[in-house]
């Protein structure tokens, strides 16, 4: 007991934590950093919605195969092989999309840099290692930070970059990735974790054990449906505002009829406004959650997320002009920041000790196949229904996730008691 606590506050000097919050801000970075560019692949390789979509999924798919492995690995061989590795390899991939010259090339560097991407549920466990229950989401703020911020930047610099060259962006990212594992390899020190943490990279007992345990089934659930709907409107946005409201982007005339120079020019302005969603996000997780937390409690903020972030999705469908787009846009991120930590707090809290990476993996690999998902049916629904389709089908989504959050607090709210207001910060 006190070893474990021990190790915990050995865990609070910043320079861990900074690595584990440049893991996860990468990994998002290189998610987001794409969008921009989703037109130009579209106009260059004459790539429909659906086939958008599909590019989007790829790097998802990829992180839901492997994110238990890379969360069981770590648990078997230790947290910072795996982290530092997996930068090592997103460096990797990203210097191949940057060398890309085709669609399938593309597509290659996508899946690379989701096989390695996929470690970002061993961050979680290293969170989860050095922090103590009451205060574990304030530690997965961080990490919601980070995800904000990767966010934010990743379609910031994507289309910013793209003023030097369409293949500026995957050499920043890359350089950017081998930094970070350089610096990583330098300070992160292994945490102290409870014994008896599995021992096999694969299995399916954490699988079973959460659809049979309500408690964990349910969260799993959740947030698969909150990132589903998120992850399409981060994929169709861009193709909805050229496609609605193309004079924003300095287009004369709809995606569909412009060039592969005009949509170069577009870009910018994708990244600019995206990356406003990203900063609010990030204020929110990273310091107004731990505020939040004390006087709500996670299981009431997991309610008001998802219904801020359809409430948010319902205003994007229905916005006249483009004014109404950007406040629609101001709402979701307050959605998003409120649901993201306290889910990861609550599923954590709700894992047996001594497998938090596994289950914490099992969690990127829902969110993963939500990632896949999401853009997916938003690429055919786009196609088929039209520019704001897919906007409607998130927001009935969380809706609906909104009411199983509900019944979740009902059921299960007075398990996880609201942390005292004066108890020690992470």
């Amino acid at each position: 007991m006190n070893r474990s606590r021990d190790s915990r506050e050995a865990g609070k000097p910043r320079s861990p934590l900074l690595f584990v919050f440049l893991t996860v801000f990468i990994d998002l970075l290189g998610f987001g950093i794409v969008i921009p560019l989703l037109p130009v692949y579209s106009e260059m390789y004459r790539a429909g919605p659906a086939m958008i979509g599909l590019l989007m999924a790829s790097f998802s798919a990829m992180q839901f195969v492997f994110a238990p492995f890379w969360g069981r690995l770590s648990d078997r061989i230790g947290r910072k092989p795996v982290l530092v590795g997996g930068l090592i390899g997103t460096a990797g991939a990203y210097a191949l999309f940057a060398l890309s010259d085709s669609l399938p090339l593309l597509f290659a560097a996508r899946l690379l840099a989701g096989f390695f991407g996929a470690n970002v549920s061993t961050a979680q466990a290293y969170i989860a290692d050095v922090t103590t229950p009451e205060n574990r989401a304030k530690g997965m703020g961080l990490i919601g930070a980070a995800f904000g911020l990767g966010f934010c930047f990743g379609p910031l610099l994507g289309g910013e970059l793209t003023h030097i060259s369409a293949s500026a962006p995957g050499w920043f990212a890359a350089g950017l990735s081998l930094a970070a594992a350089i610096f990583g390899w330098i300070t992160l020190r292994e945490p102290a974790r409870v014994p008896g943490a599995v021992t096999r990279v694969f299995g399916l007992e954490q699988v079973r054990r959460a659809a049979s345990e309500p408690r964990l089934g349910i969260l799993f659930v959740l947030g698969f449906a909150f990132i589903a709907a998120f992850s399409s409107f981060e994929s169709m946005f861009t193709v909805f505002g050229l496609a609605r409201f193309p004079e924003v982007f300095g287009l004369s005339q709809p995606v569909d009829s412009a060039s592969t120079e005009e949509i170069l020019r577009a870009a910018p302005v994708t990244g600019r406004y995206l990356a406003g969603i990203g900063i609010v996000s990030a204020i929110i997780q990273g310091g107004l959650i731990r505020r939040l937390v004390p006087r709500f409690g996670e299981t009431k903020l997991a309610i008001a997320g998802p219904a801020i972030l359809g409430l948010g999705l319902v205003g994007l469908a229905l916005a006249p002009s483009w004014g109404f787009v950007v406040v629609a846009c101001l709402v979701l991120p307050i959605g998003f920041g409120l649901n993201n930590p306290s889910l990861s707090s609550l599923l954590s809290r709700a894992a047996p000790p001594a497998e938090q990476g596994s289950y914490l993996g099992l969690n990127q690999s829902v969110s993963s196949l939500a990632r896949m998902a999401g853009p997916l049916t938003a690429g055919f629904v786009f196609e088929h229904f039209g520019p704001t389709s897919p906007f409607v089908m998130g927001a009935i989504l969380l809706f609906f996730s909104t009411f199983l959050a509900l019944r979740y607090d009902r059921r299960f709210g007075a398990s996880f008691p609201r942390v005292a207001k004066g108890a020690a910060p992470a």
